[in-house]
């Protein structure tokens, strides 16, 4: 539980990178302390215009460039935005200068009271850190739900008390700008290759993931996947106390066994798979891991849990808009809008949930990833590809041994699945790449995929 150190011995404080919530939540937050505020960014004040408008009028703004002289004005902190790399010239520098740098989620650890439950991994995080949240809030905590998930974390500060509960999505672009930042429960889902265009290697990679313990007690609690072979091997070397989820072994703390899921202790049945509403057996995964992280904060603050009430508030989460999500039906077609799904492993996942057979609308900006291993989930689930974006000629020779046609637009996607399809199939936006060469994120890929389904529905878009 943070005691809240606060930002006391920050007077002059350097922001960088304004293009997302954060560094203007961060700037904001700081500038209303009464902290001498810069931000910086590299892109030109036009294209930041949106954000700059809503910034505290005393935060002065250095756009256009990013000079690593700046640095010389003397800064007591300096706070990054997750998309800012900590190679840049200008962070670099002021880690040669020994200032602090430090992510929007240190910060903001160092400003809340209560419990913090942090979740990183590849796949899943934002599933899992909505569903701990509900878990929470419907077995009556104060719980608040931010991070990576799209809230920044600075914004609860002064809105949450010693029994608070704060719940986390965790990037491994957050935890490289950690310092302090301790959560009372931490959680490792999984880890496969992902923004590899940012690591130098996969080990890397990992090894951003696990800071998210590295400042952990033995009266904290990490938990981790048991079928993850680096997170077992990781599990070791922490110095909290290690709990673990699987869908393989009933050697885990809690297991998914026959359609049920199961305490090791005991041997007590705590969720029936069947009755949850989001789908796969990944999401069950994501469950074991939020009622574990239920039960580590219950356990820690000395609270016995009612088991029939965890279970009855995770049959009510309804899931996440963008994951595995369910968006109608045309001509005996299921939509699912997966468009989150920007990894192989988060694509594979999806294919795995599929009940039939269907049609796969791929493609985007990638990410270092070996794409080929798609391969493995397309046969016997998927009868046509319809590939999109910056990736369709790279894609169109990976998978040049399976039926493909290529699309330019969203709209032009769903009406060539469509006449790629058969009735009874599935239509699904799983994309496997980043959104940034067609869309700003992917929640607008996916709002897109709708948007282009609504008009199929409706006989806009022509697809005979």
């Amino acid at each position: 539980m943070n005691m809240m150190q606060g930002t006391n011995n920050i007077k002059k404080a350097l922001v960088i990178g304004m293009g997302y919530r954060t560094g203007l939540a961060a700037a904001n937050f700081l500038a209303a302390k009464g902290v001498a505020v810069t931000a910086s960014d590299s892109k030109p004040a036009a294209e930041l215009a949106d954000v700059l408008t809503k910034l505290d009028p005393s935060v002065r703004v250095v756009v256009g460039g990013q000079d690593p002289a700046l640095i010389g004005e003397g800064f007591d902190a300096v706070i990054l935005s997750p998309g800012v790399p900590r190679s840049i010239p200008l962070v670099a520098e002021a880690y040669r200068r020994s200032i602090p740098v430090m992510a929007e989620v240190e910060l903001a650890w160092r400003n809340l009271a209560g419990s913090v439950v942090g979740i990183t991994g590849t796949d899943g995080k934002s599933t899992t850190t909505a569903l701990a949240g509900h878990l929470f809030r419907e077995l009556g905590f104060d719980a608040h739900v931010g991070g990576n998930i799209g809230i920044p974390l600075i914004s609860f500060a002064g809105k949450t008390a010693a029994d608070s509960v704060i719940v986390a999505e965790l990037s491994s672009f957050q935890l490289e700008a950690i310092i302090d930042f301790r959560p009372d429960a931490a959680l490792l889902l999984n880890v496969t290759p992902d923004h590899l265009d940012r690591y130098d290697s996969m080990n890397d990679y990992f090894r951003a993931k696990m800071r998210i313990a590295m400042n952990q007690t033995a009266d904290d609690s990490f938990i981790y996947n048991r079928d993850d072979e680096r997170a077992c091997a990781s599990a070791a070397t922490v110095a909290s106390r290690a709990l673990s989820f699987s869908s393989r072994s009933e050697d885990a703390d809690i297991y998914y066994r026959d359609g049920t899921v199961l305490l090791r202790e005991g041997g007590r049945t705590v969720l029936e798979a069947g009755r949850l509403a989001i789908m796969g057996l990944h999401n069950v995964e994501n469950a074991m891991a939020a009622v574990l992280a239920v039960l580590a904060v219950m356990k820690k603050r000395g609270m016995v849990p009612d088991y029939d009430r965890i279970a009855r508030a995770a049959y009510t989460f309804p899931g996440l808009e963008h994951r595995l999500e369910r968006v109608g039906s045309y001509r005996d077609r299921e939509f699912i809008n997966d468009s989150k799904a920007t990894t192989v492993n988060a694509v594979l996942t999806a294919l795995k949930s599929l009940k039939g057979q269907g049609v796969l609308i791929l493609g985007g900006r990638t990410k270092g990833d070996d794409y080929s291993k798609i391969a493995a989930g397309l046969d016997g689930r998927i009868r046509s590809l319809v590939l999109i974006g910056e990736s369709r000629e790279s894609f169109s020779k990976i998978f040049s041994g399976y039926r493909q046609v290529t699309a330019g637009t969203m709209d032009d996607a769903v009406a060539a699945a469509m006449r790629e399809s058969r009735e009874g199939d599935v239509i699904l936006l799983s994309p496997a790449c980043a959104s940034f060469d067609m869309y700003k994120n992917y929640e607008e890929r996916g709002a897109a995929f709708r948007e282009s389904f609504r008009r199929l529905s409706e006989g806009v878009i022509a697809w005979t």
